[in-house]
C-alpha cells in the first residue's frame, strides 16, 4: 500500500498545484473579464462626450443651445455633463440651472495632463460628489475651438454605475473590485458603499507588478486571499479579482478526504486479504519449516501442497533432498555395515558415547542379532587397551585424541573385552570439523589383526620348532651316517646304504609336511616307508587309524626302512615267495595309551640267530629307548620285531579326529 499512497500522495500534490493554477487563471480572467465590461460602459459614454463634442452649438459658442443638447443626453439618467476650461472655472453643469453660479472644480492632475496632451479622451480617478458622499468618476475629451482656449468636455456617472455593470463578470464566491490609479476603490462587488472612494490595502500597490498576475495576501478579518489583477491600458486602472483561499483548497481537501477515505477502504481491505493471505503463507511457511526441521533430523518428509508456487517448488526440492539424502545414507549404512572394519563416530567431547557399525560391535563381542537404527549412540564397553606392553587409558585412546584435534595413523593396540577376549586393532583416527574448522566429533576406523598377530606367533613358533627340527634331523642324519660309514665294508656300501636310509628319511619328512608337521597317519607312514624298497603287495598291513606325533613318526620311518632292508638281504623279502605282516592296535591303560605294533616275516630261508647286534638293531633300540619298548625274535619262520609305544591323549587319536583337532 505505501507505493500506492505515495503515488496518491503525488497525484493529490499534481493535482493541488493544478487547481492553484487553474484558479489564478481564473483570476486573472475574471479580473480581465470585469474590466472589459468596465471599459465597454466607459466606451459608451466616451461615445456620448465624443457626439457631444461635434456639436455645432458649442462650435459656435452658443452655451445656451448645447446646454439643451447636453440635458437632453442627461435626462432621466445619473449622468452628469459638464463643460469647463483647463483652469478650475465651470462653464456648464447639467445639475445646475441656467444662469447660477458654478463653484470651481478640481485641479487635473499632471498624469491627465499628459494624458489629454497624448490623446483626446481620459479617464479620471474616482472623486466625491458635490455631497461629498457620492462619489463619482468622469470620462473628458478635450474640445477645440476656433478663436479660443481648448475646453474639457466632460461626463461624470457614480462609482455604483461600474459596481452594477461589473457584477455580470463576478463569478459566484468572488469578490471583484476596481482600483483607480491613485490606489482608492472605484468599485467593488460587496460593500461597495463601505468601499467606494476609499483607499484600498496598502500591498497593492506593492504586489501589483506588471500588466496582470496573482498574489495572496490576508485581509482585514484576517482571512487568506487569492487575488488576480488586470491593469487597463486605457484608464490605468487596477482590476482585482479575489476569492478566499479556502475556497480555492476545499476541492484539495475534499479529494484529500477522498483520497484518505478511499485509501482506509483499501487499507482495510488489503488488510482482510493480508490477513487470508498471510494466514495461507504462515501456514505454509510453518509447513515448510517443519519439513526442513525433519530434513535436519534425518526424518522422512512429506510432500506439501499448497497454492504457493515458491513454497512448492523449495517443499519438492526439500523431498527430493531427503529422498537423495536417504539413498546416500542408505548406501554409506551398507558400506558401514558391509566393510571388513570397525567404525566408531562420536560427538561426545569424552568420547564416552558411541555410534558403532555391525563389525565394531563385533569386535566387541556386542550383539548384532537385534535390530538397531544407525547412528544411535550407545556408551563405549569397558575394555583394557595395552600398546607396545603398556596399558592405555582411555584419553590416551585415538577416538578420545582425535576429539582433542590428533591424528593417529595405523597405531596397534590390544583390547581385553570383558569377556575376558583379546583383540588386536590396527587403529586410525581423525577429528570431524564443521565448515568453521571447530571440532564436533571424531571418527576410528580399526581393522582386526588378531587372526594376523596369532599366525605371527605361530610364524615365530614354527621357526623355533624348524630350527629344532632341524638340529634333531641333522643329528639323526650325522648319527646315521657316522654308523653307515663305521659299519659298511666298503665306501661303494656306505654310499648305497647312506642314501637309502636318507631317502625313507626324506619320505618321512614329506608325509609330516604334508600335515604341517602335526603328525602323520600310521599307515600312510608304513607305505611311504616301503614303497620306495619292495613292492606293496608282498606286505599286509592291517590295524587301527592311528596318528603319531612327528618325532616318533620319524623313528618309525628309519625303523621299517631297516627292518624292510634287513628283510630284503636276509628275511622274507629275499626270496620270491616270502611275505610281511604288520599289524598294531592302541592299548588303553589307564590314563596312558600305548601302540602295539607287531613285524612278522614268514616264507622266507630259515632265519638263525644273530650273535652281533648290527647298525639297524642299534638304531632300532635307540630311537625308541624313551618312550618305547622294541623286541627281536629270530624264528625258524622269520623275523618277529614288536614294538611298544607310549602315546599322548592328542596322538593317539584317530587320524580324521586328528587332523581336526589340528
Amino acid at each position: 500500500m505505501v507505493p500506492v499512497w505515495l503515488f496518491a500522495t503525488y497525484l493529490l500534490i499534481q493535482y493541488a498545484v493544478h487547481e492553484r493554477s487553474r484558479f489564478e487563471q481564473d483570476a486573472q480572467q475574471t479580473a480581465r473579464q470585469a474590466s472589459l465590461i468596465v471599459e465597454g460602459e466607459l466606451n459608451n459614454l466616451q461615445t456620448i462626450v465624443d457626439g457631444l463634442s461635434k456639436s455645432t452649438a458649442l462650435a459656435t459658442g452658443d452655451l445656451q443651445a448645447f446646454r439643451t443638447e447636453a440635458l437632453s443626453r442627461a435626462q432621466g439618467s445619473d449622468r452628469i455633463i459638464l463643460l469647463r476650461d483647463f483652469s478650475r472655472s465651470q462653464l456648464l453643469n447639467t445639475t445646475a440651472p441656467q444662469g447660477a453660479s458654478l463653484p470651481p472644480v478640481a485641479p487635473l492632475s499632471e498624469w491627465e495632463r499628459r494624458q489629454l496632451g497624448a490623446a483626446r479622451f481620459v479617464v479620471s480617478n474616482v472623486f466625491a460628489g458635490s455631497d461629498g458622499k457620492d462619489y463619482r468618476l468622469a470620462i473628458s475629451e478635450r474640445v477645440r475651438i476656433p478663436a479660443r482656449d481648448d475646453l474639457l468636455l466632460s461626463i461624470t456617472i457614480p462609482t455604483s454605475r461600474i459596481r452594477d455593470v461589473m457584477m455580470r463578470a463576478v463569478p459566484e464566491g468572488w469578490t471583484v473590485g476596481v482600483g483607480d490609479r491613485d490606489g482608492n476603490y472605484v468599485a467593488r462587488s460587496t460593500s461597495h458603499e463601505e468601499m467606494s472612494g476609499k483607499p484600498g490595502l496598502p500591498e497593492y500597490p506593492e504586489k501589483i507588478v506588471g500588466r496582470s498576475g496573482t498574489f495572496t495576501f490576508r485581509n482585514d478579518q484576517g482571512l487568506t486571499q487569492l487575488v488576480g489583477y488586470y491593469r487597463s491600458q486605457y484608464s490605468d486602472w487596477f482590476y482585482m479579482a479575489n476569492i478566499p483561499l479556502s475556497a480555492v483548497q476545499s476541492p484539495l481537501w475534499r479529494s484529500l478526504a477522498a483520497i484518505v477515505g478511499i485509501a482506509l477502504v483499501a487499507l482495510f481491505i488489503s488488510g482482510c486479504l493480508a490477513y487470508v493471505v498471510g494466514k495461507r503463507l504462515t501456514g505454509a511457511a510453518a509447513q515448510l519449516a517443519a519439513r526442513a526441521d525433519a530434513l535436519g533430523r534425518g526424518a522422512k518428509v512429506e510432500p506439501l501442497t499448497t497454492t504457493v508456487m515458491e513454497f512448492d517448488t523449495i517443499a519438492n526440492a526439500l523431498v527430493s533432498a531427503e529422498r537423495a539424502i536417504a539413498e546416500r545414507k542408505f548406501e554409506l549404512e551398507t558400506v558401514l555395515e558391509t566393510v571388513p572394519a570397525g567404525v566408531w563416530f562420536t560427538y561426545d567431547p569424552k568420547a564416552l558415547q558411541v555410534i558403532r557399525n555391525r563389525f565394531a560391535a563385533e569386535l566387541m563381542g556386542l550383539p548384532t542379532d537385534t535390530p538397531k537404527a544407525f547412528g544411535a549412540p550407545d556408551l563405549v564397553i569397558d575394555t583394557v587397551a595395552e600398546k607396545d606392553g603398556r596399558m592405555v587409558s582411555r584419553q590416551d585412546r585415538p577416538l578420545s585424541r582425535a576429539m582433542r584435534g590428533e591424528l593417529t595413523d595405523n597405531e596397534e593396540f590390544s583390547y581385553t573385552l570383558p569377556s575376558g577376549g583379546r583383540r588386536h586393532l590396527l587403529s586410525s583416527a581423525r577429528p570431524i570439523r564443521d565448515p568453521e574448522g571447530g571440532i564436533i566429533g571424531a571418527v576410528q576406523i580399526s581393522l582386526d589383526i588378531s587372526d594376523r598377530k596369532r599366525a605371527e606367533e605361530q610364524r615365530k613358533l614354527l621357526v623355533n620348532e624348524l630350527n629344532h627340527r632341524v638340529k634333531n634331523t641333522l643329528a639323526v642324519v650325522q648319527s646315521i651316517a657316522s654308523q653307515t660309514i663305521r659299519n659298511s665294508t666298503s665306501l661303494a656300501e656306505a654310499r648305497r646304504t647312506l642314501s637309502s636310509r636318507l631317502v625313507s628319511l626324506a619320505k618321512a619328512h614329506d608325509v609330516l609336511t604334508h600335515e604341517n608337521w602335526r603328525g602323520a597317519d600310521l599307515e600312510e607312514l608304513i607305505a611311504a616307508s616301503i614303497r620306495p624298497h619292495a613292492p606293496m603287495e608282498r606286505f599286509q598291513l592291517s590295524g587301527d587309524e592311528v596318528w603319531v606325533e612327528p618325532n616318533i613318526a620319524l623313528s618309525f620311518a628309519l625303523a621299517f626302512h631297516e627292518l624292510t632292508t634287513n628283510a630284503i638281504k636276509y628275511g622274507a623279502l629275499s626270496n620270491a615267495t616270502g611275505t610281511v605282516s604288520i599289524s598294531w592296535g592302541l592299548i588303553e591303560q589307564g590314563p596312558d595309551r600305548r601302540l602295539e605294533l607287531e613285524w612278522r616275516e614268514s616264507g622266507g630261508p630259515v632265519v638263525a640267530a644273530v650273535k652281533r647286534k648290527g647298525f639297524g638293531m642299534q638304531l632300532l633300540e635307540g630311537m625308541f629307548s624313551r618312550v618305547s619298548r622294541v623286541s627281536l625274535s629270530f624264528d625258524e619262520a622269520g623275523l618277529l620285531a614288536a614294538f611298544s609305544v607310549s602315546l599322548s591323549a592328542s596322538t593317539g587319536l584317530s587320524t580324521s579326529a586328528a587332523r581336526a583337532a589340528g
